[in-house]
């Protein structure tokens, strides 16, 4: 692994994460890396959701996959809906990460949406979001609200994720 793990070198590592239950798990384990950083949680949360769904591998290759063929909303209704994760211990705000990063180049994006990025929006539009509870229609109207804000301004919905969570991360000293 790289030294410092960007989003752009995240992003390359999971660009065959929908090629095999291997490659998804490699992604995975990269983009829990990434979101969990140095917090010393991390690894032991994720050994908890290998050691708890012995089908993750193939459950996370299909998220990936139906990125592809069918778009973010319908990959994140394979990882989760109605309060109910299809992983157990995998919550909305590390299972979009993982989204996020195996999206196809070119389509319509994953976004993250974790706590940080809900708390912004809470604060600054009238969008209040549930980060914490699997909710396929919250997770459209989220992509759908981005979406559309981006293409007012001209820009990319993930640059405007990541500003949004970089203003809110220096915010709480994050």
């Amino acid at each position: 692994m790289p030294d410092r793990l960007s989003r752009t070198v995240v992003r390359g590592a999971c660009l065959s994460a929908a090629d095999s239950p291997a490659d998804a798990v490699r992604a995975f384990l990269i983009v829990m890396a990434w979101g969990y950083g140095r917090v010393g949680y991390g690894p032991f949360r994720v050994r908890r959701l290998f050691d708890t769904t012995p089908t993750a591998d193939s459950q996370l290759q299909a998220a990936a996959s139906k990125l592809s063929h069918g778009g973010p909303v319908e990959a994140y209704a394979l990882l989760g809906d109605n309060g109910v994760a299809r992983l157990p211990r995998l919550g909305p705000a590390f299972g979009t990460k993982f989204l996020y990063f195996c999206s196809p180049v070119g389509g319509q994006n994953a976004l993250i949406l974790d706590r940080l990025v809900a708390r912004w929006l809470r604060e600054n539009t009238n969008l209040a979001l549930n980060e914490a509870r699997w909710s396929v229609w919250t997770y459209h109207r989220y992509l759908e609200t981005m979406f559309g804000w981006a293409s007012e301004v001209d820009t990319a919905a993930d640059d405007l994720e990541a500003c949004i969570f970089s203003q809110q991360a220096g915010l709480v000293g994050n």
